[in-house]
């Protein structure tokens, strides 16, 4: 049996790569920019599998440049840039990463909440731009975290590994999702309320969902309208499920205390009417307003989990076995 071709598109951690040349021919883009469509096309089109990453869209166009390919494995959680339906008439598995990003993406969802509720971003600008002369009585006041009311839209993984990381701030927790789960409820102290109760409830929330059609604007201009006066938002998802420039309307009016983000609008290629970048309104929001870029994996023990991850998931599908994270249920046979 020849060694199936195998294209990396993006840079990973060695690690990864390695656990894949052990079994396969290997064609890896070490580069840190995306690969343009044309590029992308050029050299998976030599593989029978792909190891591709969120920057890379695959579309039918793609898919028919590329027939040779019958694994795609996202190193990643997310798959709205991959088209699974076209994936599957093409007899294509698509698989993702279901576990190594949940704890590095919980804490920093934590990270944005703190940031953005105690000004710590203004407090570093206010010390930097030797405006500090000792302590004060008004100077970047904050709100307390503790024993305040945390929503979270989106009780997968990393919705309850933010419950579990909320809990130490005692703090009262509810959530909802398209299905609820009782089993956690009581062993992370939350209830189940919908989608409107949460937003006029809560001081804080965190939106953890997946990018799918429906969920697309999930927050508008009316859900942010049933938001408490004073209230939070924190996105660590992914952009469109939140109107950013209805947010900055929300900001601009007093309606909304804060919002943080490490996930935008402008980064979903597979909508085809986003904004080329964040809005203005919403980036000129400098003292209501804490965003990273697109951080959420971004340590090093992270990324070296989902090479691992990505790797193994990719080689258990060449095995002509169903890997953790099928997404589609395509039985292929062996390749090694």
């Amino acid at each position: 049996m020849s060694r199936p071709r195998v294209f990396i598109s993006h840079w990973m951690p060695q690690i990864g790569v390695d656990m894949i040349k052990e079994y396969c021919e290997v064609d890896y883009y070490d580069g840190i920019e995306p690969l343009s469509k044309e590029a992308f096309i050029a050299r998976a089109k030599k593989a029978d599998a792909v190891l591709a990453f969120v920057c890379d869209t695959i579309d039918e166009e793609v898919l028919q440049s590329c027939p040779n390919v019958r694994v795609i494995s996202s190193f990643g959680k997310g798959f709205d840039n991959i088209d699974v339906e076209a994936c599957t008439r093409h007899n294509i598995l698509v698989t993702i990463n279901p576990d190594a990003l949940t704890e590095s993406t919980a804490d920093l969802a934590i990270g944005l909440l703190l940031s953005v509720s105690r000004n710590i971003l203004a407090g570093d600008r206010h010390v930097r731009n030797r405006e500090f002369k000792g302590w004060h009585a008004v100077h970047c006041l904050g709100r307390d975290f503790h024993h305040s009311k945390l929503g979270i839209i989106g009780f997968g993984a990393i919705g309850r590994a933010i419950a579990k990381r909320a809990k130490g701030f005692d703090v009262e927790i509810s959530y909802y999702d398209v299905r609820r789960f009782p089993e956690m409820e009581d062993h992370l102290g939350a209830r189940y309320i919908e989608l409107p109760a949460l937003l006029s409830e809560n001081d804080y929330v965190v939106v953890a969902v997946d990018l799918r059609p429906e969920n697309y604007h999930l927050i508008d201009r009316e859900e942010l309208e049933l938001m408490k006066k004073d209230s939070f938002l924190i996105n660590i998802s992914r952009g469109s499920i939140v109107n950013e420039q209805a947010v900055a309307e929300a900001l601009e009016q007093g309606r909304l205390r804060g919002y943080a983000a490490d996930v935008f609008e402008f980064e979903d290629t597979i909508i085809k009417n986003r904004p080329s970048y964040i809005a203005e309104a919403l980036l000129r929001q400098e003292q209501k307003t804490v965003f990273t870029p697109h951080i959420g994996t971004g340590t090093i023990e992270a990324r070296e989990r989902l090479a691992v991850s990505s790797a193994t998931q990719l080689l258990t599908a060449l095995q002509g076995k169903i890997p953790s994270g099928a997404i589609n249920q395509i039985k292929l046979d062996p390749m090694i």
